[in-house]
């Protein structure tokens, strides 16, 4: 808890101001989305299959 009061008194707005202005943020994520996206989708099956198998292994 004394970390969270910690973090809460440090001034977040001063060093986080961007140097873009506003609406013109550069989209670091959206070119690689697809790449997050199909990575998910393959964990969830091969997470999927593993639970089937280790229920019905017993």
């Amino acid at each position: 808890m004394r970390f969270a009061s910690q973090l809460m008194r440090f001034p977040v707005g001063a060093c986080c101001q961007s140097k873009t202005p506003a609406g013109r943020h550069t989209d670091t994520m959206g070119d690689d989305y697809e790449t997050v996206r199909n990575g998910g989708l393959i964990f969830a099956v091969v997470a999927f299959v593993i639970g089937l198998l280790v229920i019905l292994s017993e």
